[in-house]
């Protein structure tokens, strides 16, 4: 017989024309099947057939379950394959290849789920039939590339598995399943009604066409929105060699009871901004509901105590419930929404994958196939920790963070035994807790977790979690959803372990090898918001209105009517793309010749969304964001174009019927012009800007908050509370009654205040220091200090007091030995002295390229200060009470070298490229051209104060006769000393033994401050600025002040934002 293809008015609801049909080819065959795309769609059509008196006699089927049901009557006895069990399939087939046998694929979960929907659709078309590859009669499609015949080996592999494990894919099945028909048609398929489909797949499409050619009697209805592919599946059935027909559904009887054109106009409204969306989106839900109040009381046949039920409509209709959920509750209304969470999304899955993670690098960096900075320092374990299900609390992650990162020398056995200790403590603290305390019965797993995924045991990790999941108090995952985000782990770390025990086995697949497709199992979970008085914070028990957020498909699926009104959010070309599939398998799909025929996507986006406006009984509104977070445009989605034509054409239709009708020519001008400023206004969106700041954000949209104005202090200023804590202070003695001294202050805190005030402020008094152990230039330098020290204690060990040019292969001998003992020495220091420990192979060869710089120093060092030898090394004066510029100073001296005149030099190592910047020359020696010198300013001070200070310092505690105060580069192939120095010490000529390069001193040419006065020049200078910081000025320097010419500071003080009142 022909297939008969009618095209219909109805919408979601079975018309009568539609009821009499199926109750036609009842009484003629005695049986019928009607097909619908969801369930959901086919209970309603068993209503609508019930209250027609027509529903004996019909099964309700979507394709799949027709499928299904007509292979248990004349399949072969074989399963069939889920989609899950086909990822793990392919998943356990891939894990058993070797990489050469995989090529030019790649070892990847892509490739896992393109060959499961190669095989869900193509299956027969390469590896045929059961039947067929048990007579190795199988016809394989030539492969057109490398890649096209590996898939084919893959999927011809797969086909033997599914033989053995006595399974078989639905679209094989569909194929056996047209064979049969066409031998044999059984009572229960000699009628079949499809309604509402909107892709018929190749399967759906042979089994449809074995019904017709074999005497069964094929009765397709499209919507009218459907005509675009009525050709389509008419030329399918063509191709098939079935006879069709195509009319229209004789509906007069049974027009549905709201036409399209009875739908009411949407209005639209543009957002500017995300800031506001969910502020705009709640106001626009609040004044439908207000609307649709003042409609039942006007209506005496509606009750009006009942809740205004709204349906808001989103791609993401989860994520928006989650962002006006507040909003609306403070408004009196409630919530709901239904979300499937997938075991990627939800706390154990991303738990699970992190740390399944982090153990295959961990493990890699054990066998020497990757470095340790692929792991440490391991930040998946402190979020972990962090995690509920971990069974810990947040303090025990903060310490196990801290401790982690302050050490570069953690190995794999260090990170376990600190994960055991951690787990012993909180258990130790759980086991002391009050019987009152929440947490007193949740297990710690932290270790147990971690242990079992490193020895591979993915189920006793499962478990672990699952154990903590059970135990937890609802609270514990959230204040408002806690108990539906707890359920959800629960069911899915159920479903999860199930699968893993029982479905692995049954399929004779590893655990390991399925674990990767996990990720997809997904669980549903009813979520629901209470309405609350925003004042009280008391639940509502009769709240104002009930909203439902729902996809698009579920809300096509809805019964005309079903709400009082209707929002379309966020209706904008990301949400609804009208994208084709393209890529591997539509390309193998036409190569084989399995194609199908389906809606193409705008129009399938016009059927579904002219369903959902049915769905209202009040009021539509679409609305959509315009701009992204960066200003960029968001370009709406092509129905919202569509609509706003619509509306537009509607309303000068009107405006010209109005003035047709007007009685004179005036009036109908006056009509015409009135109309034309309607259709105008209409084609109009409400746009809504982002200026409402306290609405936008706050989730009452401001009611009941207090404001007031407050006055900011001024920029880069402390208040005088403020102020007597800036120096810190300490008693000068025993007793409340002993006077407040200053601190012990540095020289590097004196000369960095003297730079910039306010980095002073922020670097010594704010300290936004990481506390991660770091491989930079200060850990470096760090090791730089410590090898040279050790190299020059040792040295009068060996009977030499300092390296001269007769002795310098002994002292670089010598510093090799040093240097790999430091080396050593760093690996196994605390992270909070700054070591230096090298974890991959780049910073391996970096600190190897330190020795030879360092040689490099050494050869320098023979050659300069020669009556000098270092006698002070790394040297703390903070027990000598040296004051300086009238504030105790302490700190420690890098090295200090002595003569046999007492004579000395201190010396400050900067592990850095060129010490240029550190020379100074004497400010009193004035310009040829200007005659203006640096000392003219009364504020001047050097740019570097560091080893002046020191110098001044050597001079009070150890009665020395300082003459340098040095820098000495020991990074790069050009070590050199560079500072102020006395002029006696100046290089006259090479290798002299003075400070080779040096050649500006104090007094300088032409200049009469000697290096006794500089000293105590830069004493005078720092005791002003000292005086400054203790009156509380930390404001940065003026840029165009004379102490911004060598003012260091590299901060970008110009671009401080401006506080102001409000």
């Amino acid at each position: 017989m022909p297939v008969r293809i009618y095209t219909t008015n109805a919408g979601t609801d079975l018309s009568d024309a539609e009821a009499a049909l199926l109750a036609d080819l009842v009484a003629r065959h005695g049986r019928a099947v009607l097909l619908a795309p969801t369930f959901a769609e086919l209970d309603l059509c068993r209503h609508d057939a019930a209250e027609a008196g027509a529903s004996l006699g019909i099964d309700y089927k979507t394709p799949t379950s027709w499928l299904r049901s007509l292979w248990e009557l004349m399949g072969d006895g074989r399963s069939f394959v889920d989609n899950l069990q086909r990822q793990m399939l392919f998943s356990d087939m891939i894990d058993r290849r070797d990489d050469a046998a995989l090529q030019p694929l790649s070892r990847s979960q892509g490739t896992v789920r393109m060959l499961a929907r190669m095989a869900r659709d193509v299956l027969p078309g390469v590896a045929g039939t059961g039947t067929e590859r048990c007579c190795d009669n199988v016809c394989k499609p030539k492969p057109k590339s490398d890649a096209e015949a590996r898939v084919f080996e893959l999927l011809c592999a797969y086909a033997r598995g599914l033989d053995r494990r006595d399974m078989v894919e639905p679209c094989e099945a569909a194929d056996i399943m047209a064979g049969a028909l066409a031998d044999n048609l059984p009572g229960c398929a000699r009628a079949v009604c499809v309604r509402g489909v909107t892709s018929f797949t190749y399967s759906l499409l042979e089994l449809l066409s074995a019904v017709a050619n074999n005497g069964g009697e094929v009765v397709v209805l499209l919507a009218r929105e459907q005509a675009a592919m009525r050709e389509e599946l008419a030329a399918a059935f063509d191709v098939r060699g079935v006879l069709f027909e195509i009319a229209p559904l004789d509906e007069d009887a049974g027009a549905p009871a709201i036409a399209p054109k009875s739908v009411v106009r949407p209005a639209f409204v543009e957002v500017a901004g995300p800031h506001a969306r969910a502020r705009v989106y709640a106001d626009v839900i609040d004044k439908m509901v207000k609307a649709r109040k003042e409609s039942k009381v006007n209506d005496a046949a509606s009750a009006p105590v009942d809740p205004v039920r709204v349906l808001v409509v989103s791609a993401r209709a989860p994520q928006l419930f989650g962002e006006l959920a507040a909003r609306l509750a403070a408004r009196h209304v409630a919530a709901e929404t239904a979300e499937f969470t997938a075991f990627s999304q939800s706390i154990a899955g991303r738990q699970f994958t992190a740390l399944a993670n982090l153990i295959e690098r961990m493990k890699a960096a054990d066998e020497g196939a990757a470095s340790k900075t692929e792991w440490w320092p391991a930040p998946e374990l402190t979020d972990w920790i962090y995690s509920p299900l971990s069974g810990a609390d947040a303090a025990s992650a903060r310490t196990f963070d801290k401790n982690m990162r302050l050490s570069r020398s953690k190995t794999t056995a260090g990170v376990k035994s600190l994960l055991q200790s951690v787990q012993g403590q909180v258990r130790g603290a759980r086991k002391a807790a009050s019987d009152e305390n929440w947490f007193k019965s949740v297990p710690c797993v932290i270790s147990d977790v971690f242990q079992a995924l490193w020895r591979d045991k993915p189920v006793t990790a499962l478990k672990a979690m699952l154990a903590v999941a059970e135990a937890l108090p609802d609270r514990a995952l959230g204040g408002l959803d806690g108990q539906a985000r707890r359920q959800a782990e629960v069911a899915l770390l159920r479903h999860v372990i199930g699968i893993l025990m029982n479905g692995a086995r049954a399929l004779d697949v590893s655990q390991a090898a399925i674990v990767p497709v996990l990720d997809g199992i997904r669980t549903k979970v009813d979520k629901r918001s209470t309405a609350y008085d925003y004042e009280t914070y008391e639940v509502d028990r009769a709240p104002r209105a009930q909203v439902r957020f729902a996809s698009l498909a579920d809300a096509a699926a809805l019964r005309p009517g079903s709400y009082d009104a209707v929002l379309f959010a966020d209706v904008d070309l990301d949400s609804y793309p009208l994208s084709h599939e393209e890529g591997p398998l539509a390309t193998l799909t036409a190569s084989l010749g399995r194609e199908g025929v389906t809606l193409e996507p705008a129009a399938l986006l016009r059927v579904r969304f002219g369903r959902a406006m049915q769905a209202s009984r009040g009021p539509v509104a679409l609305a959509r964001v315009t701009h992204d977070r960066q200003a960029r445009e968001c370009y709406p989605a092509a129905v919202w174009t569509e609509l706003r034509a619509h509306a537009e054409a509607a309303d000068a239709d009107k405006a010209a019927d109005d003035a047709r009708a007007a009685d004179d020519a005036k009036a109908a001008d006056d009509a015409k012009a009135t109309g034309d400023a309607k259709a105008a206004d209409a084609d109009k969106a409400k746009c809504v800007g982002e200026g409402d700041i306290v609405r936008d954000f706050d989730p009452a949209a401001g009611e009941g908050l207090k404001r007031e104005r407050v006055t900011c202090e001024a920029p880069q200023h402390l208040s005088a509370e403020a102020v007597p804590y800036l120096v810190l202070r300490r008693r000068d003695g025993e007793g409340e009654g002993a006077p407040l001294v200053p601190r012990l202050t540095s020289a590097s805190q004196i000369e960095a205040y003297s730079t910039c005030p306010l980095c002073w402020f922020v670097s010594y008094r704010v300290k936004p220091q990481s506390i991660d152990a770091g491989f930079g230039n200060m850990e470096k330098g760090n090791f730089v200090h410590d090898v040279l020290e050790h190299l020059h204690a040792r040295l009068p060990q060996e009977g030499m007091e300092r390296v001269t040019p007769m002795n310098l292969p002994r002292a670089q001998g010598l510093l090799r030995e040093v240097f790999a003992e430091t080396l050593a020495e760093h690996a196994g220091k605390r992270g909070t002295e700054g070591p230096l420990v090298p974890l991959s192979p780049v910073e391996e060869r970096q600190v190897a390229e330190i020795l030879p710089q360092l040689e490099g120093v050494l050869a320098y060092e023979s050659e300069a200060l020669t009556p000098f030898a270092p006698r002070y090394l790394e040297f703390a004066f903070n027990e000598l009470q040296v004051e300086y510029a009238g504030w105790p100073l302490g700190g420690r001296i890098d090295r200090v070298d002595v003569d046999a005149e007492n004579r000395a030099v201190v010396i400050d190592y900067k592990h850095r490229t060129g010490v240029e910047e550190f020379k100074l020359a004497d400010p009193t020696v004035r310009d040829e051209e200007s005659g203006e010198a640096a000392i003219d300013d009364p504020r001047w001070l050097p740019p570097h104060t560091q080893t002046l200070i020191y110098a001044q310092a050597m001079r009070r505690a150890l009665d020395l006769d300082a003459r340098a105060a040095l820098y000495f580069s020991t990074k790069g192939g050009k070590p050199a000393l560079r500072g102020a120095a006395s002029a006696e010490l100046l290089e006259e000529e090479r290798g002299d033994g003075r400070i080779p390069g040096l050649k500006k001193g104090f007094p300088g040419e032409g200049g009469s401050m000697d290096f006794d006065a500089l000293l105590d020049r830069v004493e005078a200078g720092i005791a002003e600025r000292l005086h400054e910081l203790e009156a509380g000025d930390v404001a940065a320097v003026d840029p165009t002040s004379a102490q911004a010419a060598h003012a260091r500071c590299s901060y970008n003080h110009e671009g401080t934002f401006v506080r102001r009142d409000v």
